[in-house]
């Protein structure tokens, strides 16, 4: 079964067991949004594969945050694509060294304890350093056409990004899951600026929203965003 599923035209979800990476077409090659956890890199290749492209088409790789279901490959990535990595600065600092998480507290609820023991995999706490050539800011321009929104919370240095085209595209990572239903995330470095972040991309005027883990919402994403966090 491939792990490739498209979302709009021109972005693809790359299903990498419980946790999401992207694939983004634009008129110079692909750009890949995360890498999920360490040894995803065949995977996201094959799913390259699936679209008829190689790897030296991924010519840029963004990664919303340092959790290693989303750097966990970024080392492999780079060194098999020729890509460079796009991150906040706050969480560039960490993935240089391996490091894959500040120390978080989880969100209430037995569900959100199950998750936390599932998607945190023992001994995935760490992964290989990686270089990260570009640090972006809050609304600084990204490859692809995308716009970063710095959405802390989750980590210090988790970015969301916007894609302006199809009515607008939220690319919420973990800011929040859709687990099975639009719920925040399953842990946070700080609950309280996590809130604040909800809050500022509820606000947002898009209609398609993408996340780290769990499925797409395929229209409407703002309105539902505001229901649950607005």
């Amino acid at each position: 079964m491939s792990d490739l599923h498209p979302v709009v035209p021109g972005l693809w979800r790359v299903e990498l067991g419980v946790v999401n990476a992207y694939l983004l077409e634009d008129g110079d090659g692909l750009i890949l949004i995360d890498t999920g956890y360490p040894s995803s890199e065949t995977r996201l290749l094959d799913a390259v594969a699936e679209l008829d492209r190689q790897p030296s088409d991924v010519r840029a790789v963004i990664v919303t945050h340092l959790h290693p279901d989303h750097a966990g490959s970024l080392a492999a990535v780079l060194d098999m694509t020729g890509a460079e990595a796009w991150m906040h600065p706050t969480d560039a600092a960490e993935v240089r060294v391996g490091n894959g998480f500040r120390p978080y507290t989880t969100s209430s609820g037995i569900l959100n304890w199950v998750l936390e023991r599932t998607l945190i995999q023992p001994g995935a706490k760490g992964f290989d350093p990686a270089p990260v050539a570009h640090e972006v800011e809050d609304g600084d321009a990204a490859p692809g056409g995308l716009r970063v929104v710095h959405a802390p919370g989750h980590s210090a240095g988790h970015i969301a990004l916007v894609w302006p085209e199809h009515g607008g595209v939220l690319v919420a990572a973990d800011a929040c899951s859709n687990l099975p239903v639009l719920a925040p995330s399953v842990v946070y470095e700080s609950i309280e600026t996590g809130r604040r972040t909800l809050r500022r991309l509820a606000a947002m005027e898009v209609d398609v929203a993408v996340f780290g883990h769990g499925k797409p919402i395929m229209s409407g994403a703002a309105e539902k965003m505001r229901a649950a966090f607005g």
